[in-house]
């Protein structure tokens, strides 16, 4: 027989006599059994020894030869001593406990070899346990309640004894995690890795911490479940130090879900109002005080727009409160769409609201959102199939001229909004008089730009790109604006606003339109095959749609894709390096040829010349005015010159007003040249003229 590296044979076991002292048969325990015996592979008694009458089996049945069943009294097959030995002869090792005459008894059964390893019988022994037993199964029955009771409370609880030992986890630890107990070996890492990403770095700390000051820890964090989602639970524990200097552990998770939910409601409802959903009062002077915090760093003013329904009052109490909060509730929508994303709508009071502009780019900004809820009032509201006309008076407070408190912004918003009131329902005011007048200039302005591209009211104007000849090659077209109340406006006062205002691709595509158009007429009256130079703007070069409009537009005017130039700056490209490279690639493929406008002005000019395929470079007229007398400036035309050149690209020379500055950038070797000394930029038949004096009227490219 043998146990582990213990072996007994079968003929010693025998040998056993009755009453002899003899060790535990399976070489584990030096613990006297009070009963050990032997059977043979038919269950027959082979040896017996120990044993008295307090025993569960009756010593005057045990003999040699008798079999189990007769000692037992029994030919059921499934008693748990018979079932026991069948076990042990098929090759395992089965513990079991037994009750008689009222105590209980703690038994083992286990196989017997032979020198060959082959089973030729079984062996066991049996020891009385009553009190052990009694306790454990005390015990046991205390940890099911335990568990029961971990797993109403949602409290799951782990130990460890050192800090790298194994730890163990309770039941309900597992289902918190969504794991099954027997599926994975609990581990500290493993709790860790259940534990949200943002909060792991925290309870980490926390863990360590108590490890090192032997304390306690107390943390919330989100548990990532394997089959659901993240729930909130809280993490306790604490180390202690045992008598033998071991660090030992205990720690509890408690699912918080629900109070967190009851937290998070009662916040939202300190905070929020119940009717519209939006930030109360306090959540909005929260909100200023913030943005005020940052103003001071990015040097940006912060607005506040108050906003009151004019006719609230009388449309409530004819109607009736619930139609009333009905409108409320339907105004919000019209504010968020008039703010825009990521605003700060707030209700103030019973129909006032209030809308935080932290961090904007001017105080036309400011104006045109006011402008915006101004109008999103004017279209009346359909509520239970009632037409509702409820306009809205704006207020308008900015920090730091009107204030750099929350108190005073939302004292002065409200102040200009009860004058905007005053003055007539469904308007807005700027709290400060000269704000506001400059403000609604800028808003006029705008008005009378959306108006003019709209309807298409601005003109194209040519200026014409010679040769080192002083012969015409080609044109650049540039739009003029001549409005009748703010005049003759030079290009970059509108076309960065276009730009801002989302009008720069309809007023490029007219741009386009016209300037091709022109061109095919000059053709029809005999003027040279001039190539037609267009400057593109960033948001032009990334709209998909501009490359097939280019391809539309040359295809209607009949010109060649290869005599038009599209006009590029580093601005542009480095705005989107990649897709600005994806749509000069479209554009390349059209035939279009591409060209690098002020070249010099910027940073990478080197690297886009590397990674973009473009035709030729304009040098920036910064460079060109204080020649010839600028030896430094001549030094650099030369380079860019030489290095365009390489490269075998056209270079011109942009802002040549003098003789003196053509001769120069002749000399360095520009190919092509443009600027007042040739002609400023002039409607279609002026330009013709100037054309024809150049030397233009013979038919050449």
């Amino acid at each position: 027989m043998h146990l582990g590296n213990y072996v007994v044979k079968f003929e010693d076991v025998l040998a056993l006599k009755p009453g002899e002292d003899a060790m535990l048969v399976a070489g584990v325990s030096r613990l006297r059994p009070e009963l050990y015996w032997a059977v043979d592979c038919d269950l027959r008694l082979a040896s017996v020894a120990g044993g008295n009458s307090k025993l569960f089996w009756d010593l005057s049945r045990w003999h040699e030869g008798a079999t189990l069943y007769e000692i037992l009294g029994t030919v059921d097959p499934t008693s748990i001593v018979i079932d026991a030995h069948v076990r042990a002869l098929a090759g395992e090792l089965v513990a079991f406990e037994y009750p008689s005459n009222g105590r209980l008894y703690r038994s083992s059964v286990w196989p017997i070899y032979d020198d060959g390893g082959t089973i030729i019988g079984a062996t066991g022994n049996s020891v009385e346990a009553t009190e052990e037993i009694k306790l454990r199964r005390t015990l046991h029955r205390t940890e099911e309640a335990l568990e029961l009771a971990q797993e109403a409370a949602h409290l799951g609880t782990w130990t460890l004894e050192g800090h790298d030992a194994r730890i163990s986890w309770s039941s309900e630890l597992y289902r918190l995690c969504g794991l099954e107990r027997n599926v994975c070996e609990p581990s500290m890492d493993l709790l860790i890795s259940h534990i949200h990403p943002d909060d792991r770095l925290a309870l980490e700390v926390a863990f360590d911490i108590a490890f090192e000051e032997r304390g306690s820890f107390a943390l919330d964090t989100r548990l990532c479940r394997q089959d659901g989602p993240s729930r909130w639970v809280q993490h306790r524990g604490f180390v202690t130090v045992g008598p033998s200097g071991t660090l030992r552990a205990v720690g509890t998770v408690l699912d918080i879900e629900a109070r967190k939910a009851a937290e998070a409601r009662l916040l939202h409802r300190s905070h929020y109002d119940d009717l519209t959903g939006l930030p109360n009062r306090k959540l909005l002077m929260d909100r200023l005080q913030q943005a005020l915090l940052g103003a001071q760093h990015s040097q940006s003013p912060v607005a506040v727009l108050y906003v009151d329904l004019d006719r609230y009052k009388t449309i409530s109490d004819t109607l009736g409160v619930a139609i009333g909060d009905r409108l409320l509730a339907a105004v919000v929508p019209r504010l968020a769409a008039a703010a825009g994303v990521g605003e700060t709508i707030a209700r103030c009071g019973n129909d006032e609201f209030a809308i935080l502009l932290a961090d904007i780019a001017s105080v036309d900004e400011a104006a045109r959102i006011a402008e915006r809820v101004v109008a999103a009032f004017a279209v009346p509201f359909d509520i239970d199939d009632l037409e509702i006309y409820a306009t809205a008076s704006v207020g308008i407070a900015l920090s730091p001229e009107d204030g750099t408190t929350p108190e005073d912004l939302l004292r002065g918003a409200t102040s200009a909004q009860q004058r905007a009131c005053a003055t007539g329902s469904g308007t807005f005011r700027f709290y400060g008089q000269a704000t506001h007048a400059t403000a609604i200039e800028r808003l006029e302005f705008e008005r009378r730009l959306r108006r003019a591209v709209e309807n298409d009211a601005m003109t194209v104007h040519y200026q014409p790109i010679v040769d080192r000849f002083d012969r015409p090659v080609a044109v650049e077209a540039l739009v003029r604006w001549n409005d009748d109340r703010f005049g003759n406006i030079p290009p970059d006062r509108f076309i960065a606003l276009c730009e801002e205002l989302g009008l720069i691709g309809r007023l490029g595509r007219w741009i386009a339109s016209e300037a091709l158009a022109q061109l095919a007429r000059w053709d029809a009256a005999g003027l040279p095959l001039l190539r037609l130079a267009l400057n593109i703007s960033g948001r032009q070069l990334n709209d998909p749609t501009f490359a097939p409009e280019m391809a539309h537009a040359l295809e209607r005017a009949g010109v060649a894709a290869e005599r038009v130039e599209l006009e590029i700056t580093e601005s542009v490209i480095i705005e989107d390096v990649r897709a600005a490279r994806r749509a000069v690639g479209e554009l390349k493929a059209l035939g279009l040829r591409i060209s690098l406008d002020d070249f010099g002005t910027g940073y990478s000019s080197l690297t886009y010349l590397k990674h973009f395929r473009v035709d030729a470079l304009k040098v920036d007229r910064t460079f060109v005015m204080d020649l010839p007398g600028d030896r430094g400036d001549a030094a650099i035309v030369s380079a860019v010159v030489a290095l365009g050149h390489a490269m075998g690209l056209t270079i011109v020379a942009e802002g040549v007003e003098t003789a003196e500055q053509a001769a120069v950038v002749r000399e360095i070797g520009c190919d092509e040249l443009q600027g007042y000394h040739y002609s400023k930029a002039l409607p279609p038949e002026d330009f013709e003229r100037v054309v024809r004096a150049l030397g233009g009227s013979a038919r050449t490219r």
